[in-house]
């Protein structure tokens, strides 16, 4: 979520929530727009830190919140920001955004990791704009505090959150659903097992993410889920009478 920034100076995260009306309850991190351009940890809110004037936006992350698709989206917002056509500012996010992007969408590698390593710092020190040198200086920096969030993206292709839609999965519950097979005649890739009066089941293998079921669902049996994952059967089974 975000939030107006009404000031500039020196001060703290958690002056800034209060006068947005925000609790820190839950808030692993925020995120400073440019031109002050930093992310700021939870254990840090209570530190002065100073707000550069023309910053306007505030946004939180709480702790179903994925840091790399948090620190992509900053990237590819930083890259329409500027005007500049400089070789490290415009090229190098490019780069980065494709690399982070990679990473959310279970494409990225390990040595990705290296190569962010690599181009950040000279895209700090390199950039002509001040865009460019904030990207390097926020890709190094979110590697530095969130590295245990972002790095399984590209060493495990995993997301610890599940705030990556490309990691999230489809799942039957077994408590709700009736057997009525809507989301089967909804399903185009043969992605659900079932039957009449018995519970479904997708094969996750089969699925596309294309919500086409949970949409359809009228007992609303079906969700979307992220690292934690609700206990399903590996094959169908009878409804529970009700």
């Amino acid at each position: 979520m975000d939030y107006a920034i009404k000031t500039a100076g020196t001060i703290t995260v958690s002056a800034l929530l209060d006068a947005a009306g925000a609790s820190a309850e839950g808030i692993k991190a925020v995120w400073l727009s440019y031109p002050t351009a930093t992310f700021v940890p939870a254990k840090d809110f209570g530190a002065e830190l100073e707000v550069v004037e023309g910053t306007e936006m505030l946004r939180i992350y709480d702790e179903t919140s994925c840091m790399c698709d948090a620190l992509c989206n900053v990237i590819g917002e930083l890259r329409m920001a500027t005007e500049c056509t400089c070789t490290f500012g415009h090229e190098g996010g490019y780069q980065l955004h494709t690399i982070l992007s990679d990473g959310c969408n279970k494409k990225g590698k390990p040595s990705d990791i290296a190569l962010i390593r690599d181009l950040a710092p000279v895209m700090e020190k390199q950039a002509i704009c001040g865009e460019g040198q904030a990207m390097g200086r926020v890709a190094m920096q979110a590697l530095d505090l969130f590295g245990a969030e972002i790095e399984p993206h590209f060493t495990k292709k995993s997301c610890p959150t599940g705030g990556c839609a490309a990691f999230q999965t489809y799942h039957v519950l077994v408590s709700k659903c009736t057997g009525c097979g809507k989301c089967l005649k909804a399903c185009a890739d043969d992605a659900i097992l079932g039957k009449p009066r018995f519970v479904h089941v997708i094969v996750q293998k089969n699925c596309v993410q294309c919500d086409k079921c949970r949409q359809v669902c009228p007992e609303k049996a079906i969700v979307r889920a992220g690292a934690k994952k609700p206990k399903t059967p590996p094959k169908p089974i009878p409804v529970r009478k009700k």
